[in-house]
């Protein structure tokens, strides 16, 4: 589209200005006047050509890892002391714990 715009105005600045020997413009009409047309076509043509185009730097994107869950293992759960006294004279003591 922006290709076929520009040749667009090019002609017509071109026929602007091709009147010929016996036109308008030959027999002393217009003045400076008559560069008008061509020289604002031409200009917005180099205006557009030389242009920028501008440039869109996307911001880099950083990925995360979820931070490692270190498990503690817990204590053992445990019953307090039982102690049992035997017939023959010793103590045992014993508890249960769970993990």
């Amino acid at each position: 589209m922006k290709k076929f715009l520009i040749v667009l105005l090019m002609t017509l600045s071109a026929t602007a200005m091709a009147h010929g020997r016996g036109g308008y413009w030959a027999r002393g009409h217009g003045g400076a006047w008559h560069w008008m047309v061509p020289t604002i076509i031409g200009g917005a043509i180099v205006y557009e050509v030389a242009r920028q185009q501008p440039v869109i730097v996307q911001q880099p994107v950083v990925v995360q890892s979820p931070q490692p869950v270190v498990v503690q293992p817990q204590a053992p759960s445990c019953s307090p002391w039982t102690e049992t006294q035997n017939p023959d004279g010793t103590i045992t003591r014993t508890r249960t714990c769970t993990q």
